[in-house]
């Protein structure tokens, strides 16, 4: 088979690599599709806990939908090596963005992890954990949406490491390394840290002036050291800290409202390309409260209610002096 080709797919750029695998660009020739291909050496593909790992996670990865994880498109197998194909997202890396000094206010700080914590909320639900969340492993749409990547690699690579170490160690009986179909506590603690630790990594970067500066004329709080702390919180995995993305996303959510720092209605210059993503997602199933005036009791039954205890009153002691006559 021609270099440049491996199964299905015509190979036209390496985007990615390392030791047992390369990312390319590639392009599928039953759909004429072009993707990212992930290419594991022979090697890796045939030890038995990578093969173990990878598909006990290839049915859930196929199903995974959300807008902020890269999607699955297939795996299959060529000449003795696994590979995974997914949608090529069109926006560069975060480590990338942090380089070209981006400046991000707090809010848009907070949206991002938001639509992050989102995102780690339903793979958590469904078992799978990142591991390996970093600058490199999100990309930043320039509407600021976040795209997490990579997923399943970690789990995948550190299974193979585990086999390949194993088989290093004197043998003192059968070697037994089971592949969890879950993701453990720690796991999940992991991925919240890693959030943590890159949104605090945005917060320092970026001077705030302009969020600062519209709090500051509302008359309101920053939430800028609010955030801080929830991030320094969650990154010493103090006992208070939010235990599950989705908790972590309802603090996010509770730092944009209670700060009034976002408007409602999106008011950012349409030619940044950028978006109030979390208020459309907090309010989408909402409905808007009746703005009309308290509702008011009519005057006349306002007048005679004051008045019911009196004649309640009067007519019981008239039904025990008829009893006590008719007694006698």
């Amino acid at each position: 088979m021609s270099p440049t080709q491996t199964g299905e797919f015509d190979l036209q750029q390496t985007l990615q690599q390392a030791d047992g695998w390369r990312l390319m660009l590639a392009v599928h020739r039953p759909t004429g599709r072009t993707v990212h291909l992930l290419i594991f050496s022979q090697e890796l593909s045939q030890l038995p806990q990578f093969r173990a790992a990878l598909k006990t996670d290839r049915d859930t990865l196929l199903q995974l939908r959300h807008a902020c994880i890269q999607r699955f498109l297939g795996f299959a197998e060529s000449d003795g090596e696994l590979l995974c194909w997914m949608e090529p997202p069109e926006a560069p890396s975060l480590a990338t963005v942090m380089a070209s000094e981006t400046q991000l206010s707090t809010d848009e700080i907070i949206d991002i992890g938001w639509q992050l914590s989102s995102a780690l909320q339903q793979m958590h639900n469904l078992g799978l954990a990142h591991g390996a969340l970093s600058a490199d492993t999100v990309l930043l749409s320039e509407g600021l949406q976040p795209t997490i990547t990579s997923l399943g690699m970690h789990r995948w690579l550190a299974a193979a490491a585990a086999a390949k170490a194993s088989q290093m160690q004197p043998a003192t009986g059968p070697a037994l390394i089971s592949v969890s179909a879950f993701a453990s506590q720690e796991q999940v603690l992991t991925d919240l840290r890693d959030l943590a630790l890159l949104l605090r990594r945005l917060l320092e970067l970026s001077h705030d002036k302009q969020t600062r500066k519209t709090a500051a004329a509302a008359g309101t709080a920053s939430a800028r050291p609010r955030l801080a702390r929830l991030l320094e919180r969650l990154i010493g995995t103090d006992q208070s800290t939010p235990l599950t993305a989705r908790e972590l996303q309802g603090r996010m959510g509770e730092l944009l409202l209670e700060g009034g720092e976002m408007p409602i209605n999106d008011q950012r210059d349409d030619s940044t390309g950028r978006r109030n993503s979390i208020l459309h997602s907090l309010f989408d199933d909402a409905t808007e409260p009746d703005a009309a005036t308290p509702r008011q009791t009519p005057a006349g039954s306002a007048g005679r209610l004051p008045k019911l205890p009196i004649v309640v009153a009067v007519v019981v002691v008239l039904l025990l002096t008829l009893v006590a006559v008719l007694l006698r």
